[in-house]
């Protein structure tokens, strides 16, 4: 029989105590956001399982909130896929598409039986540039991301030099056109992120500097305004600052604010609007995570 001494004792005491420590640090969907996992409650509950934007925004969503279990994730992926053909026409769509497979973990992210959507994403890319819009060219630029699949330099050279006076704006112009807005100036901030482009490059840097002015005395942020807090431009201004390694405890208590009893988040407290799109939002930025939620090991093989 083994002689028990006490350093014995105290080695098993110290392992025990640092597995303690470790298991308290180590995050889970039941100690995640109250407020997300009640949303993606109700997001389980009432999102159409269907082939579209929000069917793919959906399981990023789920996915963050660790609340995709694995027949969930079968369900929305097949019926993804199913619709994809005819929603991926855009860069923007096929992006989505392609960020919804990657989160639903079900088969190859960037394969609808022989469609290979990254190629097809490819196929939008003109010097440097994605689509028309700055939807397309980050949300191409994450689904590149999540492939481990690029983006390519030249993007994020666009993306950047498209910057306004202030942030980004719908249509990706440095000067004149559209007025900068919050929506754009986080999508911008968090495909850049998602590219490696350091927290300390300046244009991100002033990006963000402008954006956080855009506040509303509410704590939240809206689009085009600063009287209220809307849920779809805070929850993406909550993932953009966290890029960059800022907590807005601010935002976050003004996002809640939005929540309903059942769970779902309206768009502002006197409009309802899509309660779908702003839960969508809402729980992925509450999750404690950002754009583009997951990322593939490694780069999939092509379509057969």
């Amino acid at each position: 029989m083994r002689t028990i001494t006490m350093r014995t004792i105290t080695r098993s005491l110290t392992a025990l105590v640092l597995a303690a420590l470790a298991a308290a640090l180590i995050p889970s969907a039941a100690h995640a956001d109250a407020n997300a996992n009640r949303g993606a409650a109700w997001l389980v509950r009432h999102s159409p399982v269907s082939g579209d934007g929000a069917a793919a925004d959906t399981l990023l969503a789920l996915r963050a909130t660790g609340r995709l279990t694995a027949g969930e994730a079968r369900r929305r992926v097949t019926a993804l896929r199913r619709g994809a053909p005819r929603y991926a026409t855009t860069a923007g769509a096929t992006a989505k598409v392609i960020l919804g497979l990657a989160a639903g973990g079900v088969g190859n992210p960037r394969c609808v039986n022989r469609l290979d959507l990254l190629r097809r994403l490819q196929g939008y890319g003109r010097r440097g540039r994605y689509g028309t819009t700055i939807f397309d060219h980050t949300l191409g630029m994450l689904a590149m991301s999540a492939l481990r699949a690029g983006p390519p330099a030249s993007t994020v050279r666009t993306l950047l030099a498209a910057r306004g006076s202030g942030g980004w704006n719908f249509n990706m112009t440095a000067r004149g056109g559209r007025r900068d807005d919050v929506t754009s100036t986080a999508m911008a901030i968090l495909a850049a992120r998602a590219a490696g482009v350091s927290a300390r490059n300046r244009t991100l840097r002033a990006g963000l500097a402008w954006l956080r002015s855009q506040r509303a005395p509410t704590g939240g942020f809206a689009e085009g305004r600063r009287d209220r807090t809307e849920a779809n431009p805070t929850a993406l201004a909550i993932q953009a600052q966290r890029a960059m390694g800022i907590r807005d405890g601010r935002a976050i208590r003004a996002l809640r604010t939005l929540q309903q009893g059942d769970g779902s988040f309206r768009f502002t407290r006197t409009e309802s609007g899509s309660r779908l799109l702003a839960t969508i939002d809402a729980v992925t930025a509450l999750s404690g995570k950002r754009l583009p939620v997951v990322q593939v090991r490694r780069r999939p093989g092509g379509c057969r």
